[in-house]
């Protein structure tokens, strides 16, 4: 195989396929269809999109590459302690863990085993908690999302948060530019990277595309090509940082409290990045940052859409009784 890093020179072939694929993914429905269409009919829709496209997008990204990090890339996960959260999905938490193994070297990891069932993913997690010297916590049974995270930030030490959903797979070079946006801007108090599956403008059309049909490999090469596109963070204001890859500053994480604990999971970042801009901080879309995400598997299967869309109604009732409450 191949190894090359973030200064390899771009194919000329290659470049154009890259052209080509940010316009097919940008293809979005008619607004009158978005504004009529039944949340489980649009889901099938964009399904069956992803199924006719996606596939065919993800050939024109070489699938046999090995990717170097540089040392300055490296360097920037020393700043970060990473939560993961994992409640079964063996497969998929596998993914995120050789990913993190290979790309965040110097990070202060936690494992939150959040009442997983299965042998398999008890034992993943075992195995690379010992042999990268990543720290373990075990909850026999499920406690949500937000506890799960909790458990492992009241542990960390670093000046950095990062809440990962174990569904994702990072690549070389998303550590530094996030990094480097809290400390050039002091009022940054919430960052996140561009993504695959956010809900926001997080997420990139073509890698939505393609989300479930990229090796690790291709995941890494679209994000060399992002990187590629601008030298300094391109940054756009948020209402809200998805939660997928949620960064934040550990201090402002203590000092506002966490997640509101009466929101177990759905909205829960929604809910914090209101107090984080009602505190006088910013958050913010890194575009130049790349953190692939595969999407609702863990939960999807555990809980299924009916009980989903029932936590994302009691959350949001609960946040505008909250906030209304809090108005003057």
């Amino acid at each position: 195989m191949k190894k090359i890093n973030s200064s390899g020179s771009h194919a000329t072939d290659l470049n154009r396929s890259w052209e080509r694929l940010k316009h097919v993914g940008s293809v979005n429905y008619p607004p009158f269809l978005s504004r009529t269409l039944p949340a489980g009919v649009k889901d099938v829709l964009r399904e069956l999109r992803e199924r006719i496209l996606g596939p065919y997008l993800t050939r024109r990204l070489p699938r046999n590459k090995e990717f170097e990090q540089s040392p300055e890339d490296a360097q920037a996960s020393a700043s970060l302690s990473i939560v993961v959260p994992v409640h079964d999905a063996p497969e998929v938490t596998q993914r995120c863990l050789v990913s993190l193994q290979k790309y965040a070297p110097k990070a202060e990891i936690f494992l939150v085993d959040d009442g997983s069932k299965l042998e398999e993913t008890q034992k993943l997690l075992g195995d690379f908690s010992t042999r990268n010297g990543w720290k373990l916590i075990r909850h026999p049974e499920a406690l949500r999302h937000s506890a799960a995270c909790s458990a492992g930030a009241s542990l960390a030490t670093r000046p950095y948060l990062c809440l990962l959903n174990s569904d994702t797979v990072v690549t070389p070079w998303c550590w530094r530019p996030l990094v480097q946006v809290f400390e050039n801007n002091p009022t940054i108090g919430v960052a996140g990277p561009s993504t695959s599956f956010s809900g926001n403008p997080q997420t990139l059309p073509d890698a939505l595309l393609m989300r479930h049909y990229l090796n690790d490999s291709q995941i890494c090469e679209y994000a060399r090509h992002l990187l590629a596109e601008s030298a300094d963070p391109v940054l756009t204001d948020l209402s809200y940082a998805a939660g997928c890859a949620f960064f934040i500053r550990r201090e402002l994480w203590q000092q506002l409290g966490g997640f509101d604990r009466n929101i177990p999971d759905y909205l829960n970042e929604g809910e914090l990045c209101r107090r984080v801009l009602g505190a006088g901080y910013r958050a913010v879309w890194v575009r130049s940052a790349y953190i692939h995400h595969l999407g609702g598997v863990s939960y999807r299967k555990a809980l299924g859409r009916e009980a989903i869309d029932t936590h994302y109604r009691d959350a949001a009732d609960y946040i505008k009784r909250k906030f209304r409450s809090a108005a003057p």
